[in-house]
């Protein structure tokens, strides 16, 4: 008789003995020998049979069966050590008699870098439902990873998946020998290898966040001393819990949040996510890790359905099909509840009620499927019932198996959630169910809990905690008695995990054409604003018609016609500097988001630059056409537009450093004189300059180069003109070739500082 035990991964559920060629039924059915609870099995799922010592399993019909990721469509063996899926429930074969191991017709063979064929003996980890192991998942690739079985062991190869394939924190790059107890990442779904087998770290990909030890200190500004935002706090957040954080202003909710989530680590202290250390491995989990902050996370000029498209494009793999997209989106506003409205705009032609808003912004995160959840003050500002729909919202997520932390002041509808942890003054002074929180404190209500806390020290109130059984049950009792101590603060890791980026190209073309798309929609959308862009110019130029006159005598010409090249420059100046002031500050909640799991800067400063450039180059190709025509203005009409493009490009790159530098939108205009003024003295047209001001005017100044390559193409006539000391009557300082160059080189020098402005923004993230 064989007998067979059957195991989750945590403990054994049962064991039976099963004779030659005797039969065993297994599924939900309570009244038979074996039941396996869990989402989707069957009452009948499938038969196991033994024959000739090894045991043999089937399924029952089109019922849902995998055996180490494998379909089971037919009879197969199984082996001491094999992984089976009854519908989404794992459960572990062990066979204590030692069954022996089924051949296999496949020879080993050494592992090979190639990724065009794949032999029999592979197996391949990916997305789609033909893989030897399918991981069902946005995050995952279509084909993600292959297994090889060699001779000398089994190997893990990555297969070029986006979001990556990890062992024991370190990424794989290439072929890699797997060791029994090794730690496999695919995303952020968590194997690990028992030498025969591929076991689920958690069930369903679910994350379990174990804080040990989190303290969180900074420099007090006022004294020169330590101050301690967070001290000293432990906490375990089981897989489809829902927890809101809250407690006393300043009392470190926010920072304790970012500490969970690895946005602000912690100063000392250690975060696991299914005892994995967050912040070594950050990386592994970070597409797995959504986040809404306060502010909206979603363009409102754009309709929901194409925002959520081109956040879809941008965070799951590259090949992922449209069709899936798709799919996927109306999934995510069917969950949130928002599907009658997906082809609507935030803003228009109603806007959007504050929940409304919030549960766009959480459809952008839950577009990549994330497996836990942050929410900083996402009832912030609502009403009584909107807030109790969006906290029934995250409950409903939890229950779906994503770990839910919520930041919240508003108390009347907490008891939606399994846990509360309320600080105050940096101190973890209550972690337990909401409706045992007022009676630990001793007040009626929780929300008199505020005013209690102020009759004694923080300190105190956390010594209170750390003698209950609330800490007992909900804190010490989680706590794995074998985890790893806290990481002191000599030895942490580097304090910006999320910086650590891929060694990658530094472009990435599909990012840019997706975030230039968007910009493009975006600005396509908002018609009225476009529509004053574009008619500046011709408006700007008629008045310029109407006012000049380039006829009379030569000196009068040249007069005129270096007055007409100076309002020419400035103009393009104009065009390019106020078409791009707010163009990165107006989205920073945005892009603040999307850098820290996914945009490179490269990519989204170029998304940015070529739709200004076609829209600086519309204007200026109208404004010079117009005048030209009005005033018959002699000259090349190709070399001009060259020029006054190069200004405005210039001046394109200098708006997009100052929105890259300030944060909001009042600051840029508010920069916008103090850009455009210099560039009227300092063009060496108003007022001769000095030595000292002309090296400082052809450094920085986009009007002085110009202005010098306008006048170059002036007539020669004109350009031969002196006064009567001799000196030049139209001063050309280069040659418009070498203005030209400088003018290019400003660009690529403003560029070069809104990237540096950019990445300076990287520490808000």
């Amino acid at each position: 008789m064989q007998q067979i035990e059957f195991r989750t991964s945590r403990r054994s559920i049962g064991r039976i003995g099963l004779g030659q060629n005797q039969e065993l039924m297994v599924g939900s059915d309570h009244a038979g020998p074996l039941c396996i609870a869990g989402p989707a099995v069957l009452p009948q799922h499938a038969r196991f049979v033994c024959r000739n010592e090894i045991v043999w399993i089937e399924p029952l019909g089109t019922a849902p069966l995998l055996l180490n990721g494998t379909p089971v469509e037919q009879a197969m063996a199984v082996k001491d050590g094999d992984w089976l899926a009854f519908g989404e429930t794992l459960i572990q074969i062990r066979l204590p008699d030692g069954a022996p191991p089924v051949q296999t017709a496949a020879t080993p063979r050494p592992p090979s870098t190639s990724t065009a064929t794949h032999s029999a003996a592979d197996i391949i980890v990916g997305r789609l439902p033909g893989c030897g192991l399918p991981i069902d998942s946005p995050l995952i690739s279509r084909e993600h990873a292959r297994l090889i079985l060699a001779d000398d062991g089994v190997w893990l190869e990555d297969l070029g998946s986006i979001n990556g394939t990890w062992i024991n924190g370190q990424r794989v790059t290439k072929p890699v020998p797997l060791r029994p107890g090794d730690r496999v990442s695919f995303a952020s779904f968590v194997f690990l290898f028992s030498g025969t087998a591929l076991e689920p770290a958690e069930a369903g990909n679910r994350v379990r966040i174990a804080a040990r030890g989190l303290t969180k200190t900074v420099i007090d500004r006022a004294s020169g001393q330590p101050r301690h935002l967070l001290n000293q706090i432990d906490l375990v957040i089981e897989p489809g819990e829902f927890v809101v954080i809250f407690g006393t202003s300043g009392s470190g909710k926010s920072t304790l949040m970012d500490a969970l989530n690895g946005r602000r680590p912690a100063s000392s202290g250690q975060v696991a996510y299914n005892g994995v250390d967050l912040y070594r491995s950050f990386d592994l989990f970070r597409s797995g890790i959504g986040y809404v902050p306060q502010q909206d996370i979603v363009h409102r000029k754009i309709r929901m359905r194409n925002a959520l498209r081109y956040t879809a494009r941008l965070r799951l793999p590259p090949d992922t099909t449209p069709r899936e997209i798709d799919a996927n989106i109306e999934r995510v506003l069917e969950r949130v509840g928002m599907a009658d409205k997906a082809d609507l705009a935030v803003d228009t032609p109603e806007p959007l009620s504050g929940g409304q808003l919030k549960r766009v912004s959480l459809a952008v995160e839950l577009v990549a499927n994330p497996n836990v959840l942050f929410l900083d003050e996402a009832t912030s500002g609502l009403d009584a019932g909107t807030d109790k729909k969006m906290m029934r919202l995250f409950a409903d997520l939890a229950a779906d198996g994503k770990t839910v932390v919520c930041v919240t002041h508003t108390l009347e509808n907490i008891d939606h959630c399994h846990l509360v942890a309320l600080l105050h003054r940096g101190c973890l002074v209550y972690y337990g169910p909401p409706q045992q929180a007022a009676a630990h404190f001793g007040v009626a209500r929780l929300s008199d809990v505020y005013e209690r806390l102020e009759s004694s020290k923080a300190d105190e109130w956390h010594a209170r905690f750390l003698a209950s059984e609330h800490y007992a049950r909900y804190v010490r009792g989680r706590l794995p008695s074998n985890a790893e101590p806290p990481t002191p603060a000599d030895a942490a890791p580097p304090t910006r995990p999320r910086r650590t980026r891929r060694l990658r190209a530094l472009f990435d073309f599909r990012q840019s054409l997706t975030l230039t798309r968007r910009y493009l929609d975006l600005l396509l959308s908002d018609r009225l604003n476009l529509l004053v862009l574009l008619l500046q110019a011709p408006l700007i130029a008629l008045a310029v018609g109407a006012v000049f006159e380039t006829g009379g005598s030569l000196p009068e010409r040249a007069a005129a016609e270096s007055q007409v090249s100076f309002v020419l420059v400035l103009s393009a100046i104009w065009f390019g500097c106020i078409n791009s002031a707010r163009e990165i500050v107006k989205e920073l909640p945005v892009y603040l988001r999307e850098r820290s799991v996914t945009v490179r800067l490269p990519a989204y400063l170029v998304s940015k630059l070529i739709p200004l450039a076609l829209l600086c180059l519309l204007q200026c190709a109208s404004f010079l056409a117009i005048v030209t025509w009005m005033l018959g203005f002699p000259g090349s009409f190709g070399d001009r537009l060259v020029v006054l493009f190069l200004a405005g490009l210039a001046a394109t790159g200098m708006g997009l450093a100052v929105s890259a530098f300030v944060n909001s939108n009042d600051k840029a205009i508010a920069a916008l004189p103090l850009l455009l003024i210099p560039q009227f003295i300092l063009s060496n047209s108003v007022v001769a300059l000095s030595d000292g001001t002309e090296v400082f005017a052809r450094i920085t100044v986009i009007a002085y180069w110009g202005l010098d390559a306008m006048r170059a193409t002036l007539a020669p006539e004109i350009l031969a003109l002196h006064h009567p000391d001799g000196s030049p009557l139209i001063r050309v300082s280069g040659e418009w070739a070498s203005d030209a160059a400088f003018l290019g080189a400003q660009t690529a020098a403003f560029v070069l500082l809104t990237l540096i402005g950019l990445k300076l923004k990287d520490r808000r993230i």
